[in-house]
This record gives structure tokens, sequence and C-alpha cells, in this order.
């Protein structure tokens, strides 16, 4: 009699394992970006708050790029519109927000469009008025954009190259759904990276150097601020980063670029001349030291509508990856856990027995 009900014992202790297994399947926490491998070091519920769509409108000379959210409440789209020609690159940035009344909220462009070859009177390492033009290369002719989609970490990310005809300048732009890492830049999804390039300048003077024209302009009333603290510091993603907020109400977008440049595969400090906010065409340039191979790192966003999680929330506290199961899994989950429970009950009352 006691061998039979030991033998039912084990067989109910069975069953309710098998189906503990079976269950645990149905619920096991997935990773919410879908790519458990990426390295880019950003938390996965975090990169799933703030997951854009992309969308890509191509032409050879005119890019259309669409990003939106729609999320837990949350509502926007930017668009950045890259085109190559007569007015050098130009980055047209667009960002509107959801409600009753569709409407732009704030635009902003930044266009990169000479780069200038100059004696540096002054000695301040910065191109001024009091400076020597040797000479002035306008940015006005491009090949064709070449675009494509790259897979970085398992991240899908749109690139686009642009190249002048005489392959002096050159700019590689990211852009992506999601945070990524490119080259040990971590790009978050509200924004593009945009890699400069000058090559094989040919100047015509042996002690000069270079100063990259960058011009921003606006149809709405926007304010221009000069700031140490980026976003992307703040949030602990970059070092060593400085930016212009181009503020309009309660919106922001900045066109940022990193304080080192890489000259001949030298890091050098990176010179800016003062921008002066409020003037007709809101120029700025980018002074580089002298080179023949020069890489510089700037970006361009909006900032200020990243989704932050709140883990205070018991929700997310205790199990943040709960909100991504439906009601049919959640409900497989309890009865999971209960099974468990009576499982480790039943365990604990045949040891009893079989000690008895």
């Amino acid at each position: 009699m006691k061998s039979k009900l030991i033998t039912k014992q084990r067989l109910f202790l069975g069953g309710l394992l098998v189906i503990l297994v079976a269950t645990s399947f149905l619920y096991i926490p997935v990773n919410a970006s879908g790519d458990e491998d990426d390295e880019d070091g950003i938390d996965d519920d975090y990169e799933h708050e703030n997951e854009r769509d992309v969308d890509v409108e191509y032409s050879p000379y005119e890019v259309q790029i669409s990003s939106s959210i729609s999320n837990n409440g949350i509502e926007n789209e930017f668009q950045i519109q890259v085109k190559v020609g007569s007015d050098g690159l130009r980055l047209e940035l667009e960002y509107e927000e959801d409600n009753e009344t569709i409407e732009t909220e704030i635009d902003f462009d930044v266009s990169f469009t000479e780069i200038i070859e100059f004696t540096d009177l002054s000695g301040e390492g910065a191109y001024n008025d009091t400076d020597d033009v040797e000479q002035t290369l306008t940015l006005e002719n491009f090949k064709p954009i070449d675009y494509s989609v790259e897979t970085i970490d398992n991240t899908s990310v749109h690139v686009l190259f642009v190249e002048t005809e005489d392959e002096v300048f050159s700019s590689t732009l990211y852009i992506s759904s999601e945070f990524v890492n490119v080259s040990g830049v971590i790009v978050a999804p509200t924004q593009m990276k945009i890699d400069i390039g000058i090559h094989n300048f040919n100047y015509t003077e042996l002690d000069t150097q270079l100063a990259l024209q960058v011009e921003l302009d606006s149809e709405s009333e926007v304010d221009y601020e000069e700031d140490e603290d980026t976003e992307d510091e703040e949030f602990g993603h970059a070092d060593d980063e400085y930016e212009i907020n181009i503020n309009l109400d309660d919106y922001s977008g900045f066109f940022s670029w990193a304080e080192v440049v890489l000259v001949d595969d030298v890091e050098h400090n990176v010179t800016i001349t003062p921008f002066e906010s409020g003037s007709e065409d809101h120029i700025m340039f980018i002074n580089y030291p002298r080179g023949t191979e020069i890489i510089h790192d700037p970006k361009i966003g909006i900032e200020g509508i990243l989704t932050e999680i709140d883990y205070t929330n018991p929700d997310t506290f205790l199990i943040p990856w709960v909100q991504l199961l439906n009601p049919t899994q959640i409900e497989l989950l309890i009865v999971s856990a209960i099974s468990f429970l009576i499982l480790t009950s039943l365990v604990l009352v045949f040891r009893k027995q079989k000690v008895a």
C-alpha cells in the first residue's frame, strides 16, 4: 500500500514538473530589441521603450529620412532631408509632435559649405577676420549619394555616403531605429551621426591650417545657444562633446561635435570660431590642424524626447519584462508560479514520508 502511494506521488510530481517546464518556455523573457548580442551597453528595456520606425526615400542627390514613434501614448516624428549640390552638404531637420493638429514644432538646417585654408596671424588656432585666406574650396560638385543598410551588432543601420567629385570632402551619415555603437560612438535613435572627412587637401602654403564653414538656419524664430554639456554626456553615452542648441519653446534640436579630431591618425583638440547668435547667416567655423587625412565626428538630432523607464513603479521594478507579455502569457506565468509552489511543497512532504 505504501509503495502504491509513493508511486502515485511520483507520477503526480512528474506530471507537475512536465507542466512547469512546458509553460516556462512561453514566458521566458526575451530581449526587447530582438537581438541579444548587441554590444552597445544600453539597457534592453530602455532600448525597447525608445525604438523608432525609420523610413528612407532615396534619390541620387536627395534622401528623405523619417523617424517616428508611437508608444505608451507618445507619438512624435522627425525628418532629416539630406541634400548635396550647390549649397554643399545640407541637412534639413523637422520635428513634429502628434496632438489635435499636427504642426511643425521645430525646424533647422545645418550645411557644410566651404573649406578655407588660412594663415593664423592671430595665433588663436581659429579662423577670424584678421587672418589671411589663402584659398577657399566651395563644396558644390558631388557624386550621387550612396545609400545602404548595414548590420552593426545585429542592428540595422541606414548609411549614407557623400563625396565631392574631387574626393577631397566626404561624409558618412548613420541613423538607426535603436541605439547602436558605431566605431565606439553610441548613436541614439533620436539623432544622426555625421563622420566628416577631408582628404589630400591641396595646400598652397606650408604653414596654413583649415576651417570648415558650417551654416545654421531656421524658418522659425529659434534661439541658438552654445552648451558644453550635451545630452549624450549627461546620459553617459559620450565624453568630450560640445554643441549648439537650437531652441524653440519647449523643444530643442542640436548640432554637436567631438572636441577632438583625428589628423593623420593622431588626436588633436578642435577649435571653434565663436558662434555669433542672432547674426543674419549664423555661420560658424570648425578649425582643424594641418594634415593629409582629417576625420571628425559631429551629430545632429532632437533632445528631450527619449523615454526614461520608471523603476520605482512596482510593475517595472519587480519584473519589468512582464509588460512585454500578452494576457494569455501572463495567465500562464501565474499558473506556472502556483505549480512551482505546489511542487516544492509536495517534494518537502515526500521527503518527510521517506525519512519516516
